[in-house]
């Protein structure tokens, strides 16, 4: 087959909220940036059955094809703004398989076949098809999840439905692409919801099938070791079985009172802090100790002003005091500081998203792009801090133990790292009113270390109460 894709298209934050008027998947993975970014994927992502009917129209578009049934993995997720290509990988008489490309890597695979799959989604047959709209996406235990049942209908009329996907419709009709809508719903607010990952799924257009609207639900297999569900579904001209995972929720920090309870009265009085990158992880944990210990944290933001409202507001409610201002670690430094006042130690949080798409074993693009953060931000703002500050700055370096592990797909950030740790040993020669602390700290449970399955983590407050200590030392007042 020849490697020109069929068709190409930048996904917007305009067609995802399109999509989820037509089908009511409403979940904030792919419509808010303020919670998409605490998820592993770091950013909101691209509906994967918009992906799905998207491609497989492009595809009928070029060539007429009589599909019977419709297999899809998405392997990756996909962002707003990124390029996505279809491709046609083979194609026989009864099979066309096809991929969704974007850097270079595949993000999905779809098989388009003439034959009928094996007809799954016995389990959702003789559930009432009364279906009940979902107005906010479901939070449950796993436990309960593995039980899940239910009834969803897609918003999207024939009209809309023929329009947005004429090939499509033509091919399967306007209800059974209506059906591959409500499966997003079913994944994104039902099962698993809030907290979901759609795997892939296999459908088999069934004439048979419940020719209503509705589109019931039943899972029939799950596996808590992985979080794993297996859900089969019938109605609206398909029948057939979902895959999906529900992901471990991000990470929460604890509030004041559990850390005031652990810091000393009054350890860090008249200390003035500024924490880079405090609004969540790592950066808000510090912000609450130093507060808690009668402390002055400055609270910087780039995009998490909620965030940083809200840890603002649980140490004020404690009785402690803090600001929050928002800082831009890869803009100049001048002017963003303003009216900060000097400040005797800072915490240097800014970071990257640090799991990203990967299309080979280095790129030079992705490691200038942690170097921004880890190095050159980091050195502007020490040469502010020096050139405004009076006395000894403490100043405090994160790095990584991935260092000493050489953990895979993450090249690029543990060299930027490393460099970034280069930099601190030197930054007290270049500016000596500095003193830069640096630790290479294990993985500990914050948003950037939230994974599909259980992954074991250090609680952030463990590993960052004696830091702050130390840091503190070097610049009382």
């Amino acid at each position: 087959m020849t490697d020109e894709p069929l068709a190409t298209r930048t996904f917007t934050a305009d067609d995802q909220l399109a999509f989820a008027r037509l089908s009511l998947d409403w979940n904030p993975m792919h419509l808010d940036t303020d919670f998409a970014r605490r998820t592993q994927m770091g950013a909101p992502v691209v509906h994967g059955i918009h992906t799905l009917l998207w491609a497989v129209d492009a595809v009928l578009r070029s060539s007429a094809f009589d599909i019977e049934n419709i297999r899809v993995r998405f392997h990756q997720p996909l962002f707003p703004g990124e390029i996505a290509a279809v491709k046609v990988v083979s194609r026989t008489e009864t099979v066309v398989a096809i991929e969704v490309v974007a850097d270079s890597t595949a993000v999905a695979a779809i098989r388009l076949s003439s034959e009928s799959g094996k007809l799954m989604g016995s389990s959702a047959r003789g559930i009432a098809l009364a279906p009940q709209p979902i107005a906010k996406a479901v939070d449950a235990s796993f436990e309960r999840l593995a039980e899940g049942q239910g009834t969803v209908e897609a918003g999207a009329t024939d009209h809309e439905i023929e329009a947005l996907f004429p090939a499509l419709s033509d091919a399967i009709g306007a209800s059974a692409v209506r059906g591959l809508l409500a499966t997003s719903q079913i994944v994104g607010m039902a099962c698993p919801g809030l907290h979901s990952l759609f795997a892939g799924l296999d459908i088999t257009c069934d004439p048979a099938a419940e020719p209503a609207r509705a589109l019931a639900y039943a899972v029939s297999k799950s596996d808590a070791r992985f979080r794993s569900l297996k859900i089969d579904v019938t109605g609206s001209g398909i029948a057939g079985r979902l895959e999906a995972f529900a992901r471990q929720p991000p990470p929460t920090q604890p509030a004041m009172k559990e850390i005031t309870a652990r810091v000393r009265k009054g350890a860090f009085s008249g200390q003035r802090a500024l924490i880079v990158g405090g609004s969540r992880g790592l950066g808000e944990v510090t912000a609450k100790i130093l507060a808690a210990g009668g402390g002055h944290p400055v609270i910087t933001y780039r995009e998490g002003k909620r965030e940083a409202e809200a840890i603002a507001a649980d140490i004020m409610q404690a009785g402690g005091q803090c600001e929050i201002i928002r800082y831009d670690a890869l803009e100049p430094v001048a002017g963003q500081l303003d009216g900060i006042g000097a400040v005797g130690c800072c915490y240097y949080f800014a970071t990257a998203r640090i799991l990203q798409r990967r299309s080979g074993r280095y790129e030079p693009e992705k490691l200038r792009g942690f170097l921004n953060y880890y190095v050159d931000g980091f050195y502007n703002l020490c040469a502010a801090l020096a050139r405004n500050g009076a006395g000894q700055i403490g100043i405090f370096y994160p790095s990584t133990g991935l260092i000493d592990e050489k953990a895979p797909n993450v090249a690029e950030y543990v060299m930027a790292k490393a460099a970034g740790e280069m930099l601190a040993k030197y930054v007290g020669a270049f500016q000596p009113n500095l003193h830069v602390i640096s630790r290479r700290l294990p993985r500990t449970a914050t948003d950037q270390a939230a994974t599909i399955g259980v992954a074991s983590a250090q609680d952030a407050l463990d590993v960052m109460l004696p830091i702050v200590y130390e840091v503190q030392q070097i610049a009382r007042p």
